[in-house]
């Protein structure tokens, strides 16, 4: 068996993994990474809120004692600033805004 094919096969093989490394890193100078948005964006009814308000430790216990409706089914009630805010578990809707 000849040695420099055998050389030039696995030298060839060896370098393929290197090559979306390789892509990714030439396409991360082309554009920026746009932020996460924040929280403190104005929020209307029917918009989607930050993802941090979809989980339970988000979600106001004692609605009843700040005077705020039963929340839905699959939502609950989250206090953004100075307004409590009705979110869908499932998709993050603002379903209703009040305020105190």
């Amino acid at each position: 068996m000849k040695m420099r094919p055998l050389l030039s096969a696995l030298l060839f093989t060896a370098t393929l993994p290197c090559l979306p490394l390789a892509a990714t890193a030439a396409e991360s100078n082309v554009e920026s990474v746009k932020a996460p948005e924040s929280h403190d964006r104005e929020l209307k009814v029917g918009d989607k809120a930050p993802d941090q308000y979809k989980r339970d430790d988000a979600a106001v216990v004692d609605w009843k004692a700040n005077g705020l409706p039963a929340p839905e089914k699959e939502s609950h009630w989250v206090k953004m600033g100075n307004r409590f805010v009705l979110v869908q578990i499932t998709n993050g809707v603002v379903l209703a805004i009040h305020t105190k």
